[in-house]
């Protein structure tokens, strides 16, 4: 009786300290993926910033060619009706 008690108490602490084990992998994994998601947000920042301080800030300024073919692709049809009489009025 005494064998299988101190068999089923060491059961016991094998699985409890296997979990308490297991968390603090957990909590060591979920530490290491905190600071490789900020190194990634912190990358991206610096990234953008990077990219607003190379916009040209004259990128309004497109050829006539270009906005016209903007234009047709994006407002198509509604695009032509609102020009068809441009003409005329002169």
């Amino acid at each position: 009786m005494k064998d299988r008690i101190a068999m089923i108490k060491a059961a016991v602490e094998k699985v409890q300290g296997g979990r308490e084990e297991q968390r603090k992998i957990n909590a060591k994994f979920i530490k290491d993926c905190e600071k490789k998601i900020a190194r990634i947000k912190a990358r991206q920042e610096r990234q953008a910033e990077k990219e607003m301080a190379e916009l040209d800030e004259n990128y309004n300024q497109i050829d006539i060619k270009q906005a016209k073919k903007i234009a047709i692709e994006s407002v198509g049809e509604t695009y032509f009706e609102t020009t068809r009489f441009d003409n005329e009025w002169n």
